[in-house]
């Protein structure tokens, strides 16, 4: 581990970024000290020092030549050259040691920020519920009469007091899951492709529905769903069975290949195939009014 090794921009979390860092710099100090300490026993390849400018303006070389006229009444030269070369080596290594010794010292004494973790399951499910519980709390899921049940995922986008009414035309784009979160189709989120210029696009911003309240252009729970949507806002909708699909005859129908194998596999797990019974299987709708006409 060196400066010259580590890299900064590697991906390390940042308590052990930071050990690296002070751990670098502590091994490469004591790797001067030790380096010093060896040129301190064996002086004669010390370099020569350089004093600072006498008052006189003269510089003074320890281990070099000088002229007794060259010394400054206000310096003292030691007058053995090689024992002041090793004097300063030595304080210059100790104050070395110091520094080294403050970075260990510092690098021991390092206390990683303290983070909230559950250590067993209970306390897991305990930190859990506690999220969840501040999620209603700022998001609370609307629940309507016919089972349905909602959440906002954004407020609306425009400033308008129109909100989605019997009888609105609204654009519509929206996506389709199962309960697991398996995803279906769509149109107008982004995840399908339409044909634009020429060439294959995503249909974000590109493609919606057109949606009349209470034709039953889609399922009557979405409808009920839609019900007070501003422009630009964005729920995620729950949709039991019994307000589903065959209440709006298997509307909107998917155009992929994806989609129409999707459809099959659900309708065969509502009425049930070979062993398997009938399951009242919901379906999860992220709906976004794009625009709102009434």
């Amino acid at each position: 581990l060196s400066p010259s090794t580590f890299n900064p921009q590697s991906t390390y979390p940042p308590n052990l970024s930071l050990l690296i860092k002070m751990l670098a710099r502590s091994t490469t100090t004591i790797a001067i000290v030790l380096s010093l300490s060896y040129v301190t026993q064996t002086h004669s390849f010390a370099p020569s020092f350089q004093l600072p400018l006498t008052s006189k303006g003269k510089s003074l070389a320890i281990g070099g030549h000088h002229s007794d006229s060259e010394l400054d009444d206000d310096v003292n030269v030691p007058s053995n050259p090689s024992l002041s070369r090793k004097s300063l080596l030595e304080k210059t290594a100790a104050s070395i040691s110091g520094v080294a010794l403050a970075s260990v010292f510092e690098l021991s004494s390092f206390t990683p920020p303290a983070y909230a973790k559950c250590t067993d399951i209970d306390s897991c499910r305990e930190e859990g519920e506690r999220k969840v519980e501040a999620e209603l709390k700022r998001n609370p899921i609307v629940r309507l009469s016919d089972g349905v049940q909602y959440r906002v995922l954004s407020s609306p986008t425009s400033s308008s007091s129109d909100k989605v009414t019997e009888g609105s035309n609204i654009d519509l784009a929206y996506s389709i899951s199962t309960a697991s979160g398996q995803y279906m189709y769509s149109k107008g989120f982004g995840y399908e492709k339409v044909e634009f210029g020429g060439r294959k696009e995503s249909d974000l911003g590109l493609d919606s529905m057109r949606v009349v309240m209470g034709k039953h252009n889609v399922p009557v729970g979405i409808e009920n769903a839609l019900v007070g949507m501003g422009k630009g806002e964005k729920r995620r909708v729950e949709l039991p069975p019994a307000v589903g699909f065959e209440t709006s005859n298997w509307m909107p129908e998917p155009t992929s290949r994806m989609g129409k194998a999707q459809i099959v596999q659900y309708k065969r797990k509502l009425t049930g195939f070979g062993s398997q019974p009938p399951f009242p299987a919901e379906t999860v709708w992220d709906i976004e009014v794009l625009n709102l006409k009434r």
